[in-house]
């Protein structure tokens, strides 16, 4: 049997420019906790906010694992 996992990550347009350094963690892809996606609720909002309504949003996606 395949168990599912949610992952969760920050997405920006093509147009926004962000330092590495700032944005890299949040960019990965990530098991998605409350914690987790609390914190990049409030980056995205504060990326739209910057930079402009609909530039940031949360990304996610179903990935399979397999028992051990």
């Amino acid at each position: 049997m395949t168990a599912a996992m949610k992952e969760i990550r920050l997405g920006w347009s093509l147009e926004v420019s962000h330092l590495k350094h700032q944005i890299q963690a949040a960019a990965s892809w990530k098991p998605e906790t409350a914690a987790l996606r609390r914190d990049l609720e409030i980056m995205a909002e504060v990326g739209n906010e910057v930079f402009g309504e609909g530039t940031h949003w949360i990304e996610e996606r179903t990935v399979s694992t397999k028992p051990e």
